[in-house]
């Protein structure tokens, strides 16, 4: 009886790590995505926002390995962002600022240890104490340096549609000179 209590309490346990462990990859997911579409947009308090959002997920995970995959989920999801809201010609940007700006994070307190304090008033405490201004350097050009990945992207993918033209009408071309 003993055992299978103790087994209870374990599977348990485990269950409770892996849903926290879900919660925070989905936050920082979101956190990405709303960061993708601020800098795509230009949003006048992006740095702030990139600022507080990073310190979230260094300070938000329980392990080095939960922060790795965290930091992937934040880029992976920033980046889509950025390049579904380029694909769309930035159209609707100027709603995408308006509500960038009046989001609750920025009513956030970020100490110089690391510790954050939410505006619903709990405070996440980091594994271990650190300088948060060494998460974000504000001199950094990321938007360039997405525009310049899309532009080549896009250009990629052009230079392969025109290839595979070429290799289509080439195509039509012999079967054209089978049945002739």
């Amino acid at each position: 009886m003993k055992f299978v209590v103790s087994l209870f309490i374990a599977l348990f346990l485990v269950i409770c790590q892996a849903i926290a462990a879900n919660n925070y990859l989905e936050d920082v997911r979101t956190l990405g995505y709303v960061s993708g579409e601020g800098l795509a947009c230009g949003a006048s308090r992006y740095p702030s926002f990139e600022l507080v959002a990073r310190a979230y997920l260094v300070s938000s995970a329980r392990s080095d390995k939960e922060q790795a995959e965290g930091m992937y989920a934040y880029n992976s999801a920033k980046a889509r962002a950025y390049m579904n809201k380029r694909r769309e010609g930035l159209l609707g940007c100027e709603e995408v600022n308006a509500r960038f700006d009046r989001q609750k994070i920025f009513k956030a307190a970020l100490y110089k240890n690391g510790k954050i304090k939410m505006p619903d008033g709990k405070v996440i405490k980091p594994r271990q104490e650190y300088d948060p201004r060494l998460l974000y350097n504000r001199k950094d050009d990321e938007r360039s340096r997405l525009n310049a990945y899309y532009d080549k992207l896009q250009e990629k993918k052009k230079r392969q549609a025109q290839k595979e033209g070429i290799f289509k009408k080439i195509r039509e071309e012999e079967l054209k000179s089978q049945y002739r």
